[in-house]
């Protein structure tokens, strides 16, 4: 349960790459250690959005950071598709850590957001 916010709230940011080939384009996102059905996966024909919560791994028990670099919580991405891709044959899969969700290029399909499943 529970919202998963806005992005621009409080919340993290993983590193995302957005790039084009010759007949698709493709973002990938490190998300490490997630569990791919916590991953929705959201694209109309203007942009992607990714959200999900990672949890803390970290395990029970009181802890002292010396170094505290790796975010959890709540994370939403929103990357803006500027190419025409056809949405209904997008794809996701979660490989190592790393989701990609590649949409085949074509017709521009209608402005319906609709949810991808995640290959695992």
């Amino acid at each position: 349960g529970g919202i998963i916010p806005a992005e621009g709230d409080l919340c993290w940011r993983p590193a995302t790459d957005a790039y084009e080939t010759q007949d698709a384009f493709i973002v990938q996102i490190e998300l490490a250690g997630l569990d791919p059905a916590r991953i929705e996966v959201l694209a109309d024909a203007q942009s992607l959005v990714v959200r999900g919560i990672r949890q803390d791994s970290s395990g029970p028990g009181k802890k002292h950071f010396h170094k505290m670099e790796i975010s959890v919580g709540p994370f939403t991405r929103r990357v803006a598709i500027s190419v025409d891709v056809d949405t209904t044959r997008a794809t996701a899969r979660y490989r190592r850590g790393f989701l990609y969700v590649t949409f085949p290029k074509g017709e521009k399909t209608d402005g319906t957001r609709r949810q991808i499943a995640i290959d695992r």
